[in-house]
């Protein structure tokens, strides 16, 4: 079986971070900035992610890049993560106030 080929275009314009989410430049800001607002400008200098995870899971599979990563999993489980820490902390000072230190 042959190795598979990414898209050298996709490649060039799009960037997938290590949770998954894919991020590219947005359109209109290469030229003809001189009639568009400071606004505007400054917003389009950023980089933006992508919305919708369909077009992002063809994206990754393209560059072969995270390929079965899903952010929104991914996000989900750190935010879990972080509430079972807060409640096993919550749990822990409810334990040593009920037991008195010898």
């Amino acid at each position: 079986m042959p190795k598979l080929k990414t898209h050298k275009g996709i490649k060039k314009r799009f960037k997938v971070s290590a949770t998954g989410k894919v991020s590219h430049k947005r359109c209109g800001s290469s030229h003809l900035m001189s009639h568009k607002n400071g606004k505007q400008v400054r917003r389009l200098r950023k980089k933006t992610q992508l919305k919708v995870e369909a077009e992002a899971h063809r994206l990754r599979r393209a560059v072969h890049r995270h390929e079965g990563a899903n952010p929104v999993a991914i996000a989900r489980a750190k935010a879990e993560a972080v509430e079972g820490e807060g409640q096993a902390e919550s749990e822990s000072k409810s334990n040593a106030e009920e037991t008195p230190g010898t």
